[in-house]
């Protein structure tokens, strides 16, 4: 994607960078490198990035345009929790094991969600501001979103009055995040996965749903 000339510099730029970041960790990575797997020279780069880091910021940016467009196919939303909490409330089991296996689905095989997720791995060592920014992404946004989103859905009476809501985030979004590991081993691990995120949505919806 980097070398095809028929998408804009900027849009080859940012593919190279994810995938460069990826492989060799962001400060393995130079705009030297970024510019050479483009083609085009150094200074040419600062055409349309002012630093490697605002590169790595419109890549988390590019990211969540892509789950946005996921949500929006799983007719959900993600821009807020406010949002979002409508197409949860009386939202029937099946229908919410759909969502969450959508998302898992693009998590999984999405290539620009998988290398910025090879990237946090990557880079959580090896830079540790990158690596807190990157875990911030995958887990710390998360559980604050679903956490607001409860807070809604207990204040409607949807869930059961008295739950703590960062409690409830954490119960649902943990098993997930082991859910993926588990997925990434293998085309057998991940269907065993699958059948597993259903069983927990379904678990976790039974033990937290308000009885009618």
């Amino acid at each position: 994607m980097a070398n095809d000339r028929s998408l804009p510099t900027r849009e080859r730029l940012l593919a190279a960078a994810l995938e460069r970041f990826s492989r060799d960790g962001w400060g393995g990575t130079s705009i030297r490198d970024l510019a050479r797997d483009v083609g085009i020279r150094e200074s040419s780069v600062y055409k349309h990035f002012g630093s490697k880091q605002e590169i790595f910021d419109a890549l988390l940016e590019r990211a969540d345009a892509r789950l946005a467009t996921v949500a929006s196919g799983l007719g959900v939303v993600v821009d807020s929790p406010p949002a979002a909490v409508p197409a949860y409330v009386g939202i029937t089991e099946q229908r919410l094991v759909e969502v969450a296996d959508g998302f898992f689905t693009a998590v999984l095989h999405d290539a620009e969600l998988v290398a910025l997720r090879r990237l946090f791995v990557v880079n959580q060592y090896r830079d540790p501001e990158i690596g807190r920014r990157l875990r911030d992404y995958w887990v710390g946004r998360p559980v604050a979103f679903q956490s607001a989103v409860f807070t809604e859905l207990i204040a409607t009476g949807e869930l059961r009055p008295g739950l703590d809501p960062e409690m409830v985030a954490l119960s649902f979004f943990g098993p997930v995040l082991a859910l993926i590991q588990l997925a990434e081993t293998g085309e057998a691990d991940e269907q065993r996965a699958r059948a597993m995120l259903a069983a927990h949505v379904r678990h976790f919806r039974s033990t937290h749903l308000r009885e009618s």
